[in-house]
């Protein structure tokens, strides 16, 4: 029987609760980028410091990544979607109320970034157990759309949101209802009967078995590559995603002076770019390189650290079509090489713990977005401009291709 025939289509609503959970987690995130500026006069701090309420989203997913993976594997994919989506949403609905200093904001913030943690740590299983190896490219490529997807919506729509209701305190409330679907759809399919998956596929490992798998991977080089080539990923993603719109938004000479609107619909280029690139991407990884991602780490990492890098020149931020199509060409970097990393851990190791794996990458990578935003907040405090900010992006970028290349599976590196 055809290795399809035997995968249920059961398969894509666990894949759409997953890929609207991401839409959730991400449109979360980025909504304060456009609105710092406001954000920080409403808590009466500086643009810098307020900077770290975009800093510890992804360092409080980081953290969370490392305990995921493990909740995950134990109590199954269902239950890591609903407690993240929680995570997320609960604060932001409740943000009216304890949004008053920036005490309570930082902290509602960390709650929310938790569930990026707890929803991403499903990516890998869900591609181990609910999809064939030769349609786990596009399965990583929807996912990875499905955070551009975020971004798509919340650029424009956090700064029209938060102006139709005059608080940005209300516009978190609203945008948090994408986090209560994706919540509703998780928990109608973890009571729903679950269809019979192909033979072996959801069988568990024995836990002194999952410990031995678990200790042979944490020995192998390929896992400690893999954790640098996702930490660069990560410093990538969450400045060019956050960094980059403040960039546009403030006035000169700090940034380029568009506005928090504008700077709005100039970035709604660059979250359609980041949906259609994975899509694409996960396409040709199946059909062309027969499941490998490991050339669209190349091709992400160099678009990325090449075209961010140009809007800092008069000629491309002064050049609005010029400007949009740099971003685009660097978002859409970096919006292929993640699903890349989720497609390699679940073809690198064992599904019994590929949900740890991916906590472990992930987790320990996700680390890289924390610093790259702190390193961006220090260098635009330091310097009182964004120059230092998006150079560092480009100079991990670089690192992350050289990385890269040495990212070979056990067996490649064998010869086998």
């Amino acid at each position: 029987m055809d290795e399809l025939v035997r995968y249920p289509r059961f398969r894509w609503l666990v894949l759409l609760a997953a890929c609207i959970s991401n839409a959730a987690l991400n449109l979360n995130m980025v909504s304060y980028a456009p609105i710092l500026n406001e954000i920080a006069k409403s808590l009466n701090t500086d643009v810098g410091t307020a900077t770290n309420l975009m800093a510890v989203f992804p360092f409080a997913g980081a953290v969370s990544f490392l305990v995921g993976g493990v909740l995950c594997d134990r109590f199954g994919i269902f239950f890591a979607l609903i407690l993240g989506n929680l995570c997320g949403s609960v604060p932001a609905l409740l943000m009216p109320w304890i949004g008053t200093s920036y005490g309570t904001v930082l902290f509602a913030r960390v709650v929310e970034g938790t569930a990026v943690g707890f929803c991403m740590s499903a990516m890998s299983p869900i591609m181990a157990v609910w999809f064939p190896v030769k349609e786990r490219g596009i399965a990583g490529g929807l996912l990875g759309t499905s955070v551009a997807l975020g971004a798509a919506i919340g650029f424009p729509v956090a700064p029209a949101v938060c102006a139709s209701t005059g608080s940005w305190q209300q516009m978190s409330s609203w945008l948090s209802l994408v986090g209560w679907i994706a919540f509703a759809l998780a928990f109608v399919l973890a009571l729903s009967p679950k269809p019979m998956l192909p033979s072996g596929t959801g069988k568990a490992a024995r836990p002194e078995g999952q410990n031995g798998l678990f200790r042979h991977a944490l020995a192998s080089p390929i896992t400690w590559i893999a954790v640098f080539v996702t930490f660069f990923a990560a410093w990538l993603m969450q400045t060019i995603y956050n960094i980059t719109p403040t960039y546009l938004a403030v006035d000169k000479p700090l940034g380029v002076g568009y506005g928090p609107a504008a700077a709005g619909k100039l970035m709604i280029g660059v979250s359609l770019a980041g949906i259609f690139a994975p899509i694409i991407a996960g396409i040709i990884q199946d059909k062309v390189f027969r499941g490998n991602p490991r050339p669209f780490m190349f091709i992400g990492f160099i678009l990325a650290a090449a075209f961010i890098l140009l809007i800092l020149a008069p000629a491309v931020y002064g050049n609005p079509p010029l400007l949009v199509a740099c971003i685009v060409l660097a978002s859409s970097g970096i919006s292929i090489v993640y699903p890349a990393i989720t497609v390699f851990i679940s073809i690198t190791y064992p599904m019994q713990i590929v949900g740890k794996m991916l906590g472990i990458c992930m987790g320990l990578g996700s680390f890289g977005g924390a610093a790259g935003l702190f390193a961006a907040g220090l260098c635009v405090a330091r310097f009182g401009n964004y120059e230092g900010a998006i150079s560092l992006i480009t100079l991990a970028g670089v690192v992350g291709f050289v990385f890269a290349v040495f990212l070979k599976r056990p067996e490649q590196t064998n010869g086998k």
